[in-house]
């Protein structure tokens, strides 16, 4: 993606460091263990997805559709990744229990158009995400399966940033504003998971998936920590998500993702 495009931002930290990063793939880890211990460890499955991913900063309980309490701000789609792992551990019949390590990049867009001046913000966070889901398996005719899943997902940031534009007729505003290091944004964050995957078999016990997920965030993603710091035209202030009082925006995000998986044993 060229430099200067709405999702094209600097790239983030290493998203495994930091303490409380492990902490959140330890927990997975711990959790997958113990599942092992109980399951045979032929009907056990391991796999690996990645795909896009795209943000939404929603302020509404309707998915995707700000509240609008700003009239002049344009909210819009930002276009990420995500890539991780994650186990498939039985439990009776088409039940199972899947547990997920995830690495993903979400967040946002604002623009504000007047007369005189346009601006614009666009928001990049990445995370480390746990996921611990439980799974229903839908026969179809012929090949072809069907998969639902469900649950809880915990998310550790890794790095954010903001990229902000301003341009008018007098002057042209850049300037890139770290997230994280300065505490304008939340550590952690805890949301709810639904999907759906389609599974087709490649070989001997193995698949591809399809896999489309809805993945709503329950906190707001900025804390209450003041801007301050960096240049500052006369007359252009800060837009709320920086302001000492932020609107309450959590994240909307969408994932579709290819997956492989083979059984521990083949």
């Amino acid at each position: 993606m060229p430099p200067g495009s709405p999702g094209c931002l600097r790239c983030s930290p290493c998203p495994f460091a930091g303490g409380g990063s492990r902490a959140v793939v330890g927990l997975l880890i711990l959790i997958i263990l113990t599942a092992l211990s109980g399951a045979q460890a032929q009907d056990v499955r391991l796999g690996v997805r990645a795909g896009p991913t795209f943000g939404f900063l929603n302020d509404s309980a309707v998915p995707f559709v700000s509240a609008g309490d700003e009239v002049t701000a344009n909210t819009n789609i930002r276009l990420d990744l995500h890539a991780g792992a994650f186990a498939v551990l039985p439990v009776r019949n088409r039940f199972a229990l899947q547990t997920e390590v995830l690495f993903v990049q979400k967040g946002g867009h604002f623009s504000r158009t007047t007369a005189l001046r346009y601006a614009s913000e666009r928001y990049r966070l990445s995370y480390v995400q746990g996921q611990l889901l439980g799974r229903r398996g839908v026969s179809l005719p012929g090949t072809l399966s069907l998969h639902v899943v469900g649950g809880l997902t915990v998310s550790r940031a890794t790095g954010g940033a903001v990229r902000r534009d301003v341009r008018s007729r007098e002057f042209v505003f850049e300037e890139r504003i770290p997230l994280l290091k300065t505490g304008l944004i939340r550590r952690w964050d805890v949301g709810l998971l639904i999907g759906v995957g389609l599974d087709y078999p490649v070989g001997k016990g193995q698949r591809v998936s399809l896999d489309l997920r809805y993945n709503p965030g329950l906190r707001s993603v900025f804390s209450t920590a003041e801007h301050s710091g960096g240049p500052h035209l006369v007359d252009l202030d800060d837009p709320p998500p920086l302001t000492r009082t932020p609107p309450t925006l959590r994240h909307d995000v969408l994932t579709a993702g290819l997956s492989y998986t083979l059984p521990l044993r083949w």
